[in-house]
Parts: structure tokens; C-alpha cells; sequence
């Protein structure tokens, strides 16, 4: 009887053990997932609104170099457009997709009322919606957007000049 006694309390232990791991391991990854969201969520409102200084903060040392790349195409007509702009940029984040190396992933994101930078030499134009993705890496513990040249729409909607 003892034996039976002594096989149940195991076995309960044993599921509360498991019950815990798994919860701690979810707890993990929710709190990934959030710090990729808060990444993305800085990174996207800054570089869509043209702070592309502040979006540096958000990005890898190496993608410095297209951030610095954007603002020196900045003309003073996409500056005059910025400026009256009544609403600014908006973005929702749709899904973020972690890779199973978990020092990885891609944000799929919706950006409203952006303006939308041109070829070299011409001012830019505001697109109403258009969907992006941004691929992240973890380094030192922190989550950065790593980009290969700049963030361009996978399907553009509904420009407006």
C-alpha cells in the first residue's frame, strides 16, 4: 500500500514538475515574442516617420550604412511634404515568426500614410498602405532589425500623390 502511495505522490510530483517547464519554456518565448514586438514597434515608427537616427538604435551596426544611405537622398521637397503631412505614419504588426534557433526573426507588418521615398533625385509620394517584413536578429541578448538594404513593400495598395 505504501508502494502505491509512494508511486502516486511521484508520479503527481512528476506532472507538476513537467506542468511548470513547460509554463517557464512558454513564459520564454511570450517574453521573446514581446521584445521582438517592442523592436519592430520602435523601429517601424521611427523609420516610417523619416527619424532614420532614432531607427538606427533598432538595427545592427552592419544596416547603419542604409539608414545613413536613406537620409542622404532626403531633398528638401520630401522635408516640405513631411512637415504638412496631417497624419503621420501608422503601422500595425500582423504575425511574428521566430525561428526554431531562436536568434532569429521575421515581423510582417502594415504601414499606413507613409511617404514612400522615390528614385534618387525626385521628391517622394505617401502611399495609404503597403505591407513589409523585417527580418531580426538577437545579439548580446537584444532583438535588431537586420536589414540588407532598405525595407521595401511586398505589396504596394492604394498610392496617393
Amino acid at each position: 500500500m505504501n508502494f502505491r502511495l509512494i508511486k502516486s505522490l511521484a508520479s503527481g510530483w512528476l506532472m507538476m514538475v513537467t506542468i511548470i517547464a513547460l509554463s517557464s519554456c512558454r513564459h520564454v518565448a511570450f517574453g521573446a515574442e514581446s521584445d521582438i514586438e517592442a523592436t519592430v514597434d520602435s523601429f517601424a515608427c521611427d523609420y516610417f516617420n523619416w527619424h532614420f537616427e532614432e531607427a538606427a538604435r533598432h538595427c545592427t551596426p552592419e544596416s547603419e550604412r542604409w539608414l545613413r544611405y536613406a537620409a542622404s537622398n532626403v531633398h528638401q521637397a520630401d522635408i516640405d511634404l513631411l512637415t504638412h503631412q496631417e497624419e503621420s505614419a501608422q503601422h500595425e504588426i500582423l504575425e511574428i515568426n521566430m525561428d526554431e534557433n531562436d536568434t532569429t526573426a521575421t515581423a510582417h507588418l502594415t504601414v499606413r500614410n507613409y511617404l514612400h521615398m522615390d528614385t534618387i533625385g525626385t521628391k517622394g509620394h505617401f502611399v495609404n498602405q503597403a505591407d513589409f517584413v523585417l527580418n531580426l536578429v538577437r545579439r548580446n541578448g537584444r532583438w535588431l532589425v537586420r536589414m540588407g538594404g532598405l525595407p521595401r513593400s511586398g505589396k504596394r495598395n492604394r498610392d496617393r500623390s
